[in-house]
């Protein structure tokens, strides 16, 4: 239930983000709010511990549960002119508006080609993050360094937040989400390196670089989907790009027990600038019946 919520919240969410953020703000709000949700990543478990010691479990669980009521409230009570949505057509099933999101994903050149970018790197962020502990065994430490490792990842996601907006107007879509992918690809094949100053400047770089794809993505569904259909794509671009890190899991799990992670590491840095590398090429202009976004003057 927990999951099924989280995708719907994610599509409402977006929709009403366009309703509420100028258009050429929306770099800069998806920005900001990957730093907060990375900083509670970084302070949310220290202090659920704490209160794990303090209070047990289902303290804690309360807690969780009245902060989800809050955010909630927080929603209800926003002032936003919203348009609503228009009757579908009688002769449309639900089954073929449910597919609206995914025919507009295929038919934008550039929303096809960052989301198909951002599902290929989460499924490289999963392999990558099924090898962290053998990374960590072949630096000599325990698996708790896993936490120091996660905090520096953490900060580097902080910090490419607060400047996604200036950079989107400066590079535009493509372009941040390129490089941030060509960032992530040489730290993770870095990790093969077995040093510890290695390790760590490659975990802050992972964190700076694996957002990018992702807030680029989602700000280009905003900016060039029409209100409409913007729930329906939100929510298709969601799972295609997000789905693949369960797989990557998985799969890098399995590998990583029978093949020494150093190779695989080296080969899998490869193999991730590789999916990159089509962000770089302009891509064939689109009718499209959104607005044109403040990113496409700028040349990919």
């Amino acid at each position: 239930m927990y999951g099924a919520a989280g995708v719907v919240h994610d599509a409402a969410e977006s929709a009403l983000v366009t309703a509420a953020v100028d258009p050429s703000l929306l770099g800069d709000f998806n920005g900001l709010r990957m730093t907060a949700t990375e900083s509670m990543k970084l302070v949310a478990p220290l202090a659920g511990a704490g209160l794990y010691a303090a209070y047990g479990g289902p303290g804690v669980a309360l807690l969780d549960a009245l902060t989800f009521v809050l955010a909630a409230g927080l929603y209800a009570g926003l002032r936003v002119r919203e348009s609503r949505p228009g009757p579908p057509p009688p002769t449309t099933g639900w089954w073929a508006q449910t597919g609206e999101g995914a025919r507009r994903l295929r038919a934008d050149p550039l929303l096809r080609s960052l989301v198909l970018a951002g599902g290929a790197t989460m499924l490289c962020a999963g392999l990558n993050g099924a090898m962290i502990y053998a990374v960590i065994d072949d630096l000599g430490h325990s698996p708790a360094y896993a936490g120091v490792l996660y905090a520096v990842q953490g900060a580097g996601s902080v910090a490419v937040g607060l400047f996604s907006g200036p950079a989107l107007r400066r590079l535009g879509e493509r372009r941040f989400a390129a490089y941030g992918i060509a960032l992530t690809a040489a730290a993770a094949g870095l990790r093969a390196v077995p040093s510890d100053a290695v390790a760590v400047v490659c975990s802050a770089a992972i964190g700076a670089g694996l957002p990018c794809v992702l807030i680029a993505a989602l700000t280009a569904v905003q900016r060039r989907t029409p209100d409409a259909l913007l729930g329906r794509t939100a929510a298709t671009a969601h799972t295609l790009l997000f789905a693949p890190n369960v797989l990557g899991l998985a799969v890098g799990a399995v590998l990583v027990e029978v093949l020494d992670q150093r190779p695989l590491l080296a080969v899998l840095g490869a193999l991730w600038l590789l999916t990159g590398l089509p962000l770089f090429q302009r891509p064939a202009r689109a009718s499209r019946t959104a607005s044109r976004s403040p990113s496409d003057a700028n040349p990919a």
